[in-house]
C-alpha cells in the first residue's frame, strides 16, 4: 500500500468516525429539550458556513462560480444541506441514534436506483439482489421500531427522506462537483443553506438569548458543528482524492457500530435484535451493489 493510499484510508476512517458520532451527539444536545432538531440543524449549517469561509482563501483561493452553475448550486444546497441535514437531525429527535445511522447506510442503494433510472447506469442481477437485500433491512428497521429509545417510524421516515435527498444530490449534480474545489463548493452550499433557512428559523432564534445550556449540551453542539460537519468534510475530501468510490463507501458500515457503542454508553440508545439484523441486511445489500459486474 503506497503512502497516499494509506493517508486516504486514515482520513476516510477519521471522517466516518466523526460522522458516526453525529447521531448520539445530536441526541445528547437535544436531551433536555432546550434545543430542538431544527435549531440544531441551523447551528450546523451556519456554523460550518463560517468555518468554510474562513479557510477558503487559504485552501481554495478566490475561485469564482460561473453564472450557469448558480441554479445547480441552489439545487445542491436544497438537496444536500437543507432537506438532507435538517430532516436528518429532526428525525434523530424522534428516533434512536442507531436507527438514524443504519438508515444512512441505505444512501448508496437509493443512489444506484436513481442512477439506473436517470443516468442509465448498468443494472445487473448482483446489484438488484443487493438492492432487495438492503430494502428488506430497511423494512425490518421500520417495522421493528417502537417508542422511546427504540425509535419510531416517524423519525425513521424523516431520516429515510433525508437520505433520499442526499442520493439526489449525488446523482444529479455530478458535473458541478467536478468543476470546482471542494472547499469552494462547501462554503457556498452551507451559506446558501443558511440563507434559505434563516427566515423560517427567525422565531426560534429570537428566543435563543434566554435559553440556558448545560456544559454537555454546549459540547455536543460544538461537536455537531466542528467535528461532525467541518472536520468530517475536510477528512472525507482527502480520502476521496486517494481512494476509489467503492472503498470510500465501504467505510460507511463503521458508522452504525460507532453509534451503537457511543449511544449505549451515553444512555440515549438501546440495542435490539431488529437493529442488528437490519444492519447486516443493509450492509450486505450495499456491498453487493458496490461490486463491479464481471
Amino acid at each position: 500500500m503506497c503512502q497516499l493510499q494509506l493517508r486516504g484510508h486514515i482520513c476516510t476512517l477519521g471522517a466516518v468516525i466523526l460522522f458516526g458520532l453525529m447521531s448520539p451527539m445530536c441526541k445528547l444536545a437535544m436531551q433536555s429539550g432546550t434545543i430542538d432538531g431544527l435549531l440544531l440543524a441551523f447551528f450546523r449549517v451556519s456554523g460550518a458556513a463560517v468555518l468554510f469561509w474562513l479557510i477558503s482563501p487559504l485552501v481554495a483561493g478566490l475561485e469564482k462560480i460561473e453564472r450557469r452553475d448558480w441554479l445547480s448550486l441552489l439545487g445542491m444546497s436544497l438537496c444536500g444541506m437543507v432537506i438532507n441535514q435538517f430532516l436528518y437531525v429532526y428525525g434523530i429527535q424522534y428516533t434512536a441514534p442507531t436507527n438514524a445511522c443504519v438508515v444512512g447506510t441505505s444512501t448508496p442503494v437509493m443512489t444506484f436506483v436513481l442512477a439506473a433510472l436517470f443516468l442509465h447506469q448498468r443494472v445487473t442481477l448482483l446489484r438488484v439482489g443487493g438492492f432487495l437485500l438492503a430494502t428488506c433491512g430497511a423494512l425490518v428497521l421500520i417495522l421493528g421500531s417502537g417508542g422511546g429509545l427504540s425509535g419510531n417510524p416517524f423519525g425513521d421516515g424523516l431520516c429515510f427522506i433525508s437520505q433520499f435527498s442526499a442520493a439526489c444530490y449525488f446523482v444529479f449534480f455530478g458535473g458541478v462537483l467536478r468543476r470546482y474545489h471542494p472547499v469552494t463548493l462547501m462554503k457556498w452550499l452551507f451559506l446558501l443553506a443558511t440563507l434559505l433557512t434563516l427566515l423560517p428559523m427567525s422565531g426560534e432564534l429570537a428566543e435563543l438569548p434566554g435559553a440556558v445550556f448545560s456544559a454537555s449540551e454546549l459540547g455536543a453542539i460544538a461537536y455537531v458543528v466542528i467535528g461532525g460537519s467541518f472536520f468530517s468534510y475536510l477528512l472525507l475530501i482527502v480520502g476521496q482524492r486517494h481512494l476509489d468510490p467503492p472503498t470510500v463507501a465501504a467505510y460507511n458500515y463503521v458508522q452504525p457500530l460507532i453509534a451503537v457503542v457511543v449511544g449505549i454508553g451515553l444512555g440515549v440508545d438501546i440495542l435490539t435484535w431488529q437493529k442488528c439484523l437490519s444492519l447486516l441486511l443493509i450492509a450486505g445489500g450495499v456491498l453487493l451493489i458496490s461490486k463491479q459486474a464481471k
